[in-house]
């Protein structure tokens, strides 16, 4: 049945006709939230991936002796709910924005990460919030794997915080997920979407813009939290409630990367942002660009906090250049070594 309601309206969600009637069918439960998908990579030869090789994970076949990998990406600033619903190609591209290099890391079996593990890809709408977006990740992870599925989540920048929601969501089974690896998850937000930060004109457009939807303003500061420095007057509710509720941290292996000298980078911006981030005050002199280091591995308080010099924010997704830099197969390994480590806990 709901199949067949799927099925019936699908076209017109990759079109955007009348979208109010699949977000009523989504609210309803018939249907999964239509900005949200969770999909099944198939590995092949080429680094030309096809969509082909990314199978909605409602119809996909599951090994389930094996276990699953998830990646979930971060914030995509210039998305707004008044986006139309993206289809299928628009979800796959937003995934590959971020993890293009670590899917090919996956195909070609990188440290045995093909032979040991199967792997999975979520995306949603990041301009949603935090809570809502976590609500949805837990409500699809609970109809995709069955609870003795080991599952690891492997999220980059705001996916950590979603999936940290998820944790603590009405949808969520405890034991559901196994273990997180985060990679340069703002924890405690970052200073760049706090409009306290800087009285600078041209920051604060910045900061207003990407803060205009209920995502960024989930991105915020928060002064709360071990080892926090304060901006004045900054606040993130959401982050306080998420980090106060969600007080085991022992399965969480947090990666963070700072730019020494505000230099490593490949894209300009995150020099400058480095440079911002240090010379403003207050500063926060280790960053990758975008996320302080302290934000990065909430306080200390995770299990495992590896530190990965020269990196920017990018990079902390694998993401170079060159998909055969060695920064972005480095990472790839120490990560399955995390993976492995956190599948072993009993």
């Amino acid at each position: 049945m709901n199949q067949c309601i799927y099925d019936f309206y699908k076209k017109e969600f990759e079109t955007d006709k009348d979208s109010n009637r699949f977000f009523l069918l989504a609210a309803l439960g018939l249907i999964s939230n239509p900005n949200h998908k969770l999909f099944q990579f198939l590995p092949a030869t080429s680094r030309n991936l096809k969509n082909e090789q990314f199978i909605d994970s409602y119809f996909s076949e599951k090994n389930n002796g094996r276990p699953k990998i998830i990646f979930i990406h971060g914030w995509n600033p210039a998305e707004r709910d008044s986006d139309p619903v993206p289809g299928d190609s628009k979800k796959i591209e937003n995934i590959q924005n971020t993890f293009r290099n670590g899917i090919i890391h996956y195909q070609e079996n990188i440290s045995s990460a093909k032979d040991k593990y199967e792997l999975f890809l979520y995306t949603y709408r990041t301009s949603s919030s935090v809570l809502f977006n976590g609500q949805n990740f837990a409500s699809v992870l609970k109809s995709a794997f069955k609870k003795d599925d080991k599952i690891i989540v492997i999220a980059h920048s705001m996916g950590g915080i979603v999936t940290r929601s998820a944790m603590l969501s009405s949808d969520y089974e405890s034991g559901m997920i196994d273990g997180v690896v985060t990679l340069a998850s703002p924890q405690y937000g970052s200073p760049f979407a706090t409009p306290n930060f800087s009285d600078d004109p041209l920051l604060k457009n910045l900061v207003s813009y990407l803060t205009e939807t209920l995502g960024g303003k989930d991105l915020r500061h928060t002064n709360k939290g071990t080892g926090q420095i304060t901006i004045n007057g900054s606040e993130n509710d959401t982050l306080d409630y998420i980090n106060t509720n969600l007080t085991d941290n022992s399965r969480f292996i947090s990666y963070y990367g700072v730019l020494n000298g505000c230099s490593g980078n490949e894209a300009f911006y995150y020099a400058t942002g480095c440079q911002i981030l240090s010379s403003t005050n207050p500063g926060f002199s280790a960053n990758d660009g975008i996320v302080p280091e302290n934000s990065a591995i909430l306080g200390g308080l995770t299990r495992k906090q590896l530190k990965f010099t020269g990196y920017d924010h990018s990079m902390m997704a694998f993401q170079t250049n060159d998909v055969d830099d060695l920064k972005s197969l480095a990472l790839f390994q120490a990560v399955i070594v995390s993976v492995d480590e956190l599948l072993a806990l009993p």
